[in-house]
This record gives structure tokens, sequence and C-alpha cells, in this order.
């Protein structure tokens, strides 16, 4: 007789992918959980002892002097206040603004003011009596304060704030200068676009604009990645906003001032491209090819200028007031302003048949 081989069930198990410890690590809501279960089991603990068929509760009450009655009572308006209070806490900031604005308003029972009522004291009334206002108002100016600050009225310039940007009016309109601002923000060019005109305005120079031009709009299709998504394609756009200020009848040397302060002062954002016509007289070009020679301001737009700053510097007056004085060290080099250098006239060269 054949005997069959006998196997226990464990072997029929598949092996565990796995070692098996006899440790196990504690979870990350692990203590949410024991607090639920310790709240659940505090419920259940509540509802026993507090029941009025518990006979325990009532002679450990006895055996403390405590009243069961007042107790029971006690404990169920404790519950009602929580459920209250539960119910009356803001959920949102529209809420909580809602609520303090209540408490503002009308004094509840939940603030201070309502205890001093109950005690026959009027808080609002002595407030006012003593001067005292809440935390967020303003403290009140004195009478006659308040009237002088009332009589004043604003700047000229900070009402000009509010207007729209004065203008001269141009007696050629021979323009002197196209001043065009970029940006990709509208609210930086339209900014700067009005603080522009306004400083043409107090530098005397007569300005027309901002003139809106067209867009430019620049477009770009490019591969959104390069592995996954390598064959989709994502599209980029950017759009560029302009604005023309124009400068007529304007001196070069003011334009050259005025495009140097809107650099110094330029916004963040905005570009700038200026193109600047200056203007000579037909003499001007009698001068071409002439040799410059250091001081000799004769052929040159500020001539008049520095004949004039010549002319100050060699005064009497001048030198008087200056007599005595020393230039530091590091300004010690001297202006030398020389007077106009006048030319011979060239004979007429004879010239020989041959």
């Amino acid at each position: 007789m054949c005997e069959v081989p006998f196997r226990t069930c464990e072997e029929d198990k598949a092996p565990r992918p796995y070692t098996h410890t006899f440790s196990r690590a504690r979870s990350s809501n692990a203590e949410d959980e024991e607090q639920r279960e310790d709240r659940k089991k505090g419920q259940t603990e509540g509802a026993r002892i507090y029941s009025d068929n518990d006979t325990g509760l009532e002679a450990t009450l006895e055996r403390l002097g405590i009243n069961p009655d007042e107790y029971r009572s006690l404990y169920k308006s404790q519950l009602a206040s929580e459920k209250r209070q539960k119910a009356w806490t803001p959920k949102t900031q529209a809420e909580a603004k809602e609520k303090w604005k209540e408490l503002q308003d009308s004094p509840s029972h939940y603030n201070l003011l309502s205890m001093y009522k109950k005690a026959d004291v009027q808080p609002i009334k002595l407030a006012k009596e003593r001067g005292i206002t809440l935390p967020g108002e303003p403290a009140p100016h004195p009478a006659d304060l308040q009237e002088e600050l009332d009589a004043l009225r604003d700047p000229v310039n900070v009402k000009a704030m509010n207007l729209r940007p004065l203008r001269r009016t141009p007696k050629y309109g021979v323009p002197v200068c196209d001043l065009q601002l970029r940006t990709y923000s509208i609210r930086n060019l339209l900014l700067f676009a009005d603080f522009a005109v306004r400083a043409a305005y107090y530098m005397g120079l007569c300005a027309r604009g901002p003139i809106p031009l067209p867009r430019i709009t620049e477009r770009w299709t490019v591969p959104r990645a390069n592995f996954v998504f390598k064959k989709s394609q994502e599209n980029f756009e950017r759009i560029t906003m302009r604005r023309l200020i124009q400068i007529q009848d304007g001196h070069p040397d003011v334009v050259k001032g005025w495009l140097a302060f809107l650099a110094k002062h330029q916004y963040h954002g905005v570009g700038m491209k200026a193109n600047i016509w200056e203007f000579e007289s037909l003499e001007a070009a009698t001068s071409v090819g002439q040799e410059v020679v250091d001081g000799d301001y004769t052929g040159r737009r500020e001539a008049p200028v520095l004949e004039k700053v010549g002319e100050i510097l060699r005064g009497k007056g001048y030198k008087e007031a200056m007599a005595g004085f020393q230039l530091p060290e590091e300004m010690s080099a001297k202006l030398l302003i020389k007077a106009p250098i006048t030319k011979e006239k060239k004979k007429p060269v004879e010239k020989i048949a041959a």
C-alpha cells in the first residue's frame, strides 16, 4: 500500500513579498483617530453618567455634597452655550466684519458695554463727556484748527493732477522731436506719457499727444516639452503698445534737457526712442571744412551764450566778489574762456595763364 505525502495548509500559501516584523509604524492620522475615539468615549460616558437611570452619579454627588438636579441643569446649560457659541462664530472674513460692525453699532450680550448697562453705568455717555473715542475713529481737531484747515486750498499743481495736462500753443508748428514710448503694460504707459506731457509744459515746450500708435503683435510657436509632450506645441503672444509725443518749435538745448529729465525719472517697464531734428542757418554751410581751434566758439550755436559767460567772468564785480577765493585741490584746473579769434582775410592768388 503506497503512502501519500501529507502537506500542511501553510505549504499551500504563497510567500510574502515583504518581511514581517513584530512592530508597526505609527500612522500619520493616529493622533486624530485617538482624539476621535476619546471624544466618542467621553460622549458615551457623559450620556451614561448624566442619564436619569444611573444611580451611581447621584450617590457620588450626594457624597460630595452637590445637588444632582442642579448639576444636570448646569451641564445642559453648558452644552447649549457651546452650541450657541459655535453657531455665532463667523466662518468667513465677510461674516467676521459684519459681526464686528454689529458689535460697534449696537452692544450685545457678548461685549462689555452690556455688562456696564446692567450695572446702571452709561459708558457711551461717559466716553463722550470725557472725550474718549473708539480705537478705529480718528481724533477730531479743535474747532479753530478745523476752520483754518477748511479755509486752506490745495496747491495748484496738486489740483492739476486730477485734470488734463496743460499745453502751450506752437507758433510755427515745426516738429523738432518725436518721442515714442513702448511698453507691455498699458498702466505704466499712460502714467509716464502724462508725466512727459506735464514736464514739457513746465519746461516751456509745445507738446502734442500722446498719440496712440498701432500695436505690435508678436507670436511664437514652440514645442511644449522635450519628452512626453514633445509632439504638442504651445503658442506665445506678446503685444507692444506705443504712444507718440511730438515737440514743436522747441530749442534744441531745451529738448535735450527735457529728454535727460525723462531719462532720469524713467518709469519701469517703459522704453523710449527719440528722433531729434535741428535746424541751422544757411551760413553754417560756409564753415564746413574749417579747422576747429580750441577756444574758438565763432561757428557754434552756443557762441553768444559763451561770450556772455566770458563777459561776466571778466567783469569787475565778479573779480571783487571772488577775491581771495581758492578752488579745492580736486578743482584746481582753471577755467579759461578765450575771445573769438578773428581770422585775416586771404589775398586772392593770381592765376598765370599757361
